[in-house]
């Protein structure tokens, strides 16, 4: 499918092998104990011809054909058909992981073999129709509930903690149809009104929001307008889908066609005329996509529509195995160019498990290109991972308690949701729950404070009082955004965050201590205007929504694209870039270049210098170098990667060599934690507990370092020796923490913090220096001492220190590539981490060279070194504290390890800094590290093996699992 937002709640999709459209918007979230259920609207164009519910007739029941076939609808239109296998059972239909349970002339059960998630139908009036959703308990208590009226209608939806949904059917034009949803437990009404034909015409949700609908004579869509009056018009040729115009009727308008169907082939051409085909078999599978520039990625399938291969435009190979019940094997990527034979993960599983086939979808042990293996074991009751264990147990063993579980563990909650969680080292997080079977208490290891959550009658966090006892108070619209947070009995700007939206949900004010923040979209919902502290940064789009200009008190910066929307040129303010740009030139005109896998190769700075990018064949970064127009070599860095003992491609950097042929190589230990950096003569390394917490630092030439830490892995001390964390040595460096686990005392600096903890004042060398912030973290810092930060769309822009300003120009992803003040404009060389490593000036000489060890310790020469703050990973290094901001903390390269926990409450150790691999890893956020963020949707919306550091958890814990939150509000910053 390929798709876009209409607006916060409402995507529209287009399936290239049909022709179908489809849109979808969501109404309700309803949470069950280990299985959420979603109520929206859809529309889908081969299946419907008419908007409907996920909830409706279809989606309800079960169709059980005279040949015992099985039809099931799924909640976005698509059905499914089981077949019956001549011995016995029904063979699982493409495109859906799933099993028919159990089956009776009265009651079906499908099971979801991924998830273990069940839904029980009944014979109702002769139709099986859906009684139960539930996980893969088969405890009543723990399901959703359906109910239905004396005609077969849905009548209402009842979750285990007692929230009730209920459907009423008033409208003449659809008696089929609901026509009104009740959330009773807030009271909340969703009115749909159906026009003659019984079509859906128009929806009111709770905050007196209105989406509306027409058709076509022949019962097809024809627009969709939402909430701000803004339409997207829909158009068919022999009933498949042919043409979508985006912000119909406005100045932001766009168009994609979709044409040229045949029995193999569809065509995407957007606004300006560029094509990108789609080539499927027979099974309606998508085996190759050929975009604008005539690149192409294939893909090969089994039955059940599992990619088995994917070779990209560069002709590299990535493979994938299936188990025969449709379980993940391996995963094997290109060989790269040391001479392995292509990165490989495995997976291992159980045999078939009488009386729970559940557990042969869930992995027993996973296993990495150099040999190290996991292995995960389940509780017999709630069978909840219950146990992981780490490489050669160098991470501990990791455990997870849950309600009703084989220990007989209880907190209050429903069987199978989490209990307490026990680290590596032993330490323990324990959770209660109230009656609703919310998450009311976290405890985590002393000295860290309890949090104490209540919640309203849908679930949402009311307040929150964290371990300083401080409490927030949050409130929420009529559709689950957030609206303002609080400390305190009444709103007061320093101690409160308010936000307001328009109708598609598109955060438009906030206010808090920053002032009055104002933000505009236009009507395809893409960000135009940032207002902060009373400055403006715009945005401009072309009709294939490609930024074409940036604007910030600097002046306008242009950009330019090439027929697949790569930039391949921009102007800084006051230049230009003509046709065909030559370097160096005195336009401001920046080149780009690519391979064919879409990968930036090349960026050409209007000095001369050309910062060029090579990729092995894994798509492994090689090198980078920096050249003068004369194609001197300025700054350079070459990377090799390990293999394993097998001969397969490692996923870790070996070894990091410079323009001058210094090499450093690295080694890991079994939980690919940095243990050594020899360089030359000189050797560093580290050792670390299960925890990951650093207990010791030695380098050639200088004394071993020794680190004690408490039950909170928080840093005690460190000294020339060892010891407990209760009795530091003589001349130790000693730390404190507030009881939210902020830094108060690195040895001797100090750091203060307010409510938000955002860190507003920090003491060293007796200097104290104040911070300021726009929103409730630290991402958006407003002041840093004298220097005024301006937050832009784009990112940081702009600083003023007592009158002087330095501008940094970006591109349309945020990427920096020069700097500009008093002394001229310097462009930007950065390594594989993202890290700054040079400044040339107009004369393509170094104004700043940037070495660092590796976590960070930075060593600088040159006149601007200073002047630039982008160092370490990109990040905001202040000259102030020694650290440097990464998003919404501040990390300190000397001991390797964040000053404040991570408040995403994602990883098992909230302290340390890129999982201990700060050669291969980076954190620019200061929540996940970019290899925990592709996989954060895992561990969110559901209980991965290494959700075992449970925090402060605060709104993002809702009703018994961490929950995808129900709003993600717009931030801006670095």
């Amino acid at each position: 499918m390929v798709g876009r937002d209409l607006t916060d709640a409402v995507r529209l999709a287009w399936n290239p092998t049909t022709g179908n459209i489809m849109l979808t918007g969501d109404l309700l979230h309803l949470e069950g104990a280990d299985r959420d259920i979603d109520l929206f609207w859809r529309y889908n164009s081969i299946n419907d011809h008419r908007p409907t519910l996920s909830a409706g007739t279809h989606e309800t029941a079960l169709t059980v054909g005279t040949d015992s076939s099985v039809t099931y609808t799924a909640a976005d239109g698509g059905t499914y058909k089981f077949m019956p296998k001549s011995g016995g059972g029904w063979t699982m239909p493409p495109g859906l992981n799933a099993s028919i349970a159990a089956f009776s002339s009265t009651a079906i059960t499908l099971r979801f073999n991924d998830t273990g998630h069940t839904n029980f139908y009944q014979k109702i009036s002769g139709v099986f129709r859906l009684a139960y959703a539930g996980d893969h308990y088969s405890a009543t208590a723990d399901r959703i509930a359906y109910a239905y009226d004396s005609s077969g209608r849905l009548a209402s939806i009842t979750t285990p903690n007692g929230r009730q949904v209920s459907f009423g059917y008033h409208d003449s034009d659809n008696t089929e149809q609901p026509s009104k949803v009740t959330d009773h437990t807030l009271g909340r009404i969703i009115w749909i009104d159906y026009d003659s034909q019984g079509r859906m015409h128009d929806i009111t949700d709770p905050t007196g929001e209105n989406y509306g609908f027409s058709y076509y004579s022949n019962g097809l869509m024809e627009t969709f307008t939402d909430g701000r009056n803004t339409t997207t018009d829909l158009s068919y040729y022999d009933g498949k889908a042919a043409q979508v115009h985006f912000g119909f009727g406005t100045d932001a308008w766009s168009v994609d066609t979709l044409s040229s169907y045949s029995s193999t082939t569809a065509y995407l051409t957007d606004t300006d005329n560029r094509q990108t085909a789609y080539t499927f078999n027979s099974a309606r599978q998508v085996t190759a996509v050929t975009d604008p520039l005539g690149h192409t990625t294939t893909r090969t399938f089994n039955a059940h529509d599992d990619v088995l291969s994917t070779l990209n435009e560069l002709g590299n190979l990535t493979t994938q195995t299936w188990n025969p019940n449709n379980t993940l094997a391996t995963v094997t990527s290109p060989a790269g160019a040391a001479g392995g034979t292509g990165t490989q993960v495995t997976y291992t599983y159980p045999p078939a498990t009488a009386g729970d086939a559940w557990l042969e979808y869930q992995p027993t042990s996973s296993t990495d290109s150099e040999g190290n293996t996991t292995t995960y074991t389940y509780d017999s009751v709630t069978q909840r991972p219950y146990q992981t264990l780490t490489p050669s147990g160098q991470g501990g063993t990791l455990v997870n308690r849950y309600q009703g579980d084989a220990a007989g563990t209880t907190c209050g909650a429903l069987r199978g949701q989490l209990c307490k969680t026990i680290d590596g080292k032993g330490n323990t997080t324990s959770i209660t729950y109230n009656s609703a079977r919310n998450p009311v208490t976290i405890a985590e290891p002393a000295p860290m404070g309890v949090v104490t959550n209540t919640f309203d009658a849908a679930g949402r966090v009311a307040t929150s009082t964290d371990g300083k006892g401080q409490i927030a108070t949050y409130t929420y619209d009529g559709v689950d955004r957030l609206t303002q947070i609080r400390y305190g009995a009444t709103c007061v700007t320093a101690t409160c965050v308010s936000y307001s939206y328009d109708a598609n949900g598109n955060l438009t004010g906030r206010t808090d201590a920053a002032g009055n923040s104002t933000y505009s979209f236009d009507a395809q919902n893409r960000p135009t205007t940032k207002t902060i502290g009373g400055a403006t940064t715009i945005l401009t789009f072309d009709h294939a929504s490609n930024v074409t200009s940036h604007t910030d008190p600097a002046g306008t910066v242009t950009y330019r694209y090439d027929d697949d929307g790569r930039l391949t040129a921009l102007a800084a303010p006051g230049g230009s870039c003509p046709a065909t740009p030559v370097f160096p030139n005195s336009t401001k005109c920046t080149g780009f270049a690519y391979d064919d896998n879409d990968r930036r190769t090349a960026t050409k700075h209007p000095n001369g210098v050309t910062n060029t990018t090579v990729y092995d064949n894994a798509g492994r970064i090689a090198s980078i170098t920096a050249t003068n127009s004369s194609g001197t070599v300025l700054t350079k860095r070459a990377y090799t990667y390990t293999v394993g003992a097998s001969g397969k491609d490692g996923a870790l950097r070996k070894t990091m060599t410079t323009e001058t042929g210094a090499t450093t190589t690295y080694t890991y230990d079994k939980m690919q934690r940095l243990t050594a950096a020899v360089t030359g003569s000189t050797t560093e390394s580290w050792t670390y507990d299960a925890n990951g917490n650093r207990l010791t630092a030695a380098k050639t030439g200088t004394p071993t370092v020794h680190y004690a830490y408490n039950a909170a892995d928080q840093l005690c001390w460190s000294a020339a020796t060892s010891g407990p964390c209760a009795t530091p040595p003589s001349g130790a460096a000693t730390y404190t923490y507030d009881a939210n686990g902020n830094t108060t005392k690195a040895g001797t600096p100090t750091s203060t913090y307010n409510v938000f903890d955002q860190m507003t004042a920090h003491t060293r060398n007796g200097t104290t220096t104040s911070f300021t912030y726009a929103g409730p973290s630290n991402t958006e810092r407003t002041t840093a001492g004298t220097i005024n930060i301006l937050n832009g769309i784009l990112g940081i822009t702009r600083t003023t220190n007592n009158g002087a300003t330095t501008s940094f120009l970006r591109d349309p992803q945020g990427n920096l590539l020069s700097m500009t003040n008093s002394a001229g404009t310097f462009y930007y060389t950065t390594d594989a981490l993202g890290s700054t490593i040079a400044l040339t000036n107009n004369t393509q000489a170094k104004a700043a060279t940037y070495t660092y060890d590796s976590w960070g310790n930075t060593t600088t020469t040159g006149t601007q070194a200073a002047n630039n703050p982008f160092q370490f990973t990109g990040g905001y290094k202040d000259a102030a504290t020694g650290y440097t901001k990464l998003g919404a903390r501040y990390y300190d390269s000397t001991t390797g390890r964040f000053t404040q926990p991570d408040p995403s409450a994602l990883e098992q150790n909230r302290y340390t800094y890129a999982e201990c691999s700060p050669t291969n890893n980076t954190d620019p956020t200061g929540l996940l590290t970019e290899e925990e963020n592709d996989f954060a949707a895992n561990l969110i919306c559901g209980v991965g093996f290494t959700l075992l550091g449970i925090a402060s958890l605060g709104v993002g814990l809702i009703g018994g699992l961490i929950a995808c939150p129900a709003v993600a509000l717009i931030t801006f910053g670095t």
